[in-house]
């Protein structure tokens, strides 16, 4: 470096890492995401370089936090999903140091850091943060787009749309996965001219297939095959497109959707063209194509409508049908393709108390019930917790117990079906809200027995899960309640 007083100047380290960026994307977009990740950690050890050379230019920390981000994106990959979080909470803080300088806009990074979070905690089974995490990118790109920049955020959006979908499939409500991928289908089709002319059109293309691919799902299980067909077909020219690259994971993604059109032309008795679309599939890759096979016969889990019917049907008729039945509308001014489109954050944390109170009941007669509602609880109480509501903010020690007993509750039925990911998952969030009921539990020995379970449960599936240290540490804290010591 030519000078070290602050100024960005050109020279071999910044050429340095123009390159060494410039090979790691090539190996990505070969495929070869094993080889690319060392020059990606390269370039972001030569990026904390620059920032000590140059701390007054923001460019050295824009670099950093998005060679981290593009390095999550590989570890994903390698499915080393914890190395994967860490690069994208050093990610997070470059955007929020460099929001807080006030230099740049950054909201739409942090944003899209939220969402690739969000994917990463799908991959590794924790799904209820998952659905949470996408929630705020989806919301925090809505109203992006209706700024200034609007329309060259558009594609984004689509993308962040498509990766709710998928998520909520997983994790969530096929109703509110349905819809997202429907959204993300229609922008992306409108905006067609104007993603063409991106050199980033071929990852906007792979999330037109992966929405296309949750449309087709949910709308064939739903019986729409009309409209199950179109999603295939879209998705199927798409993908058809993309495999033209020799890339394996656009193969992949060729075969997925021939396997889905295959599958759902047999279903509507066009078995010849069925048998055509598989016989091309198996032959390409037989294991992908079971694998779709296997993944499109797994009934979807029942949404928050069907589980309030059912919930009526096992328990008889409760006053809160009505209140908990308009969920399933989009609240006023939002369109209902996210959990937070259900209600207003007031109103979250009310329904999530009548929600709560119906699953230990509901647990007797259908688990699969009772879980939805549980999660759906959760959602509210969580986003109306975070979107800080009077009730969240003032009547916690009212509200916060019934949040913890129905994450413990379901975490225990996710922990029984053998869903460790999932349970862990639950388990630490009720184990977050227990500490924040701790206030509340010197004089209150019923909410400090709730505080106290919360952690021992969250110790059990830690230590269950080999992180022995962290297990402890939450007994500990289980013991000092029980003991009245804290």
């Amino acid at each position: 470096m030519v000078d070290s007083g602050g100024i960005w100047r050109p020279g071999r380290a910044e050429d340095e890492v123009e390159q060494v960026l410039e090979a790691a994307q090539a190996l990505v977009e070969q495929g070869r995401v094993d080889e690319a990740e060392p020059y990606q950690q390269k370039a972001v050890q030569l990026a904390y370089e620059l920032i000590d050379s140059y701390p007054n230019d923001s460019r050295g920390r824009h670099l950093l936090a998005g060679t981290s981000y593009e390095l999550a994106a590989s570890l994903n990959a390698l499915e080393r999903y914890d190395d994967a979080l860490v690069a994208l909470d050093n990610a997070e803080s470059g955007y929020i140091e460099l929001a807080a300088s006030g230099q740049v806009d950054v909201a739409p990074q942090l944003a899209d850091v939220q969402a690739r979070r969000a994917m990463t905690q799908a991959h590794r089974g924790y799904g209820a943060t998952a659905v949470l995490e996408i929630d705020s990118a989806v919301i925090t790109y809505g109203a992006l787009t209706a700024g200034e920049a609007g329309q060259s955020l558009q594609p984004d959006f689509a993308r962040v749309l498509a990766m709710n979908a998928l998520i909520l499939r997983r994790y969530g409500d096929a109703d509110l996965a349905v819809a997202s991928a429907d959204a993300a289908i229609t922008l992306f089709l409108q905006l067609a001219g104007q993603i063409n002319e991106s050199p980033q059109a071929p990852s906007y293309a792979r999330y037109l297939c992966t929405a296309s691919a949750v449309a087709a799902d949910i709308h064939a299980e739903a019986g729409r095959y009309e409209v199950a067909l179109q999603a295939d077909e879209i998705g199927l020219s798409t993908a058809d497109t993309l495999a033209d690259s020799d890339s394996p994971a656009d193969l992949r993604t060729l075969v997925g959707m021939l396997t889905r059109k295959g599958r759902h032309l047999a279903e509507v008795g066009r078995e010849d063209e069925a048998e055509a679309c598989l016989r091309s599939a198996y032959a390409t890759d037989q294991e992908m194509a079971e694998q779709v096979v296997t993944e499109i016969s797994q009934p979807l889990p029942p949404t928050l409508t069907s589980a309030l019917d059912l919930a009526a049907e096992h328990l008889g008729s409760f006053e809160e049908y009505g209140r908990l039945r308009a969920l399933t509308e989009p609240a006023q001014g939002m369109t209902l393709a996210t959990v937070s489109g259900r209600c207003d954050p007031e109103t979250a944390a009310l329904r999530g108390v009548e929600l709560a109170a119906l699953v230990r009941p509901l647990f007797a007669k259908d688990t699969q019930a009772a879980l939805t509602l549980g999660l759906e609880a959760h959602y509210l109480f969580a986003l109306s917790s975070e979107r800080q509501s009077q009730h969240m903010r003032y009547e916690l020690s009212t509200f916060g117990p019934p949040w913890a007993q129905v994450l413990l509750d379901i975490s225990k039925a996710y922990q029984a079906a053998g869903a460790m990911e999932f349970a862990q998952d639950l388990a630490g969030s009720a184990a977050t809200v227990g500490g924040m009921l701790i206030p509340f539990t010197a004089g209150d020995s019923a909410i400090r027995s709730l505080s106290a379970t919360c952690f021992r449960h969250n110790g059990d599936l830690l230590a269950a899960n080999g992180d022995f240290t962290a297990s402890e540490h939450a007994h500990g804290a289980a013991r000092q309640l029980e003991s009245n010591d804290l």
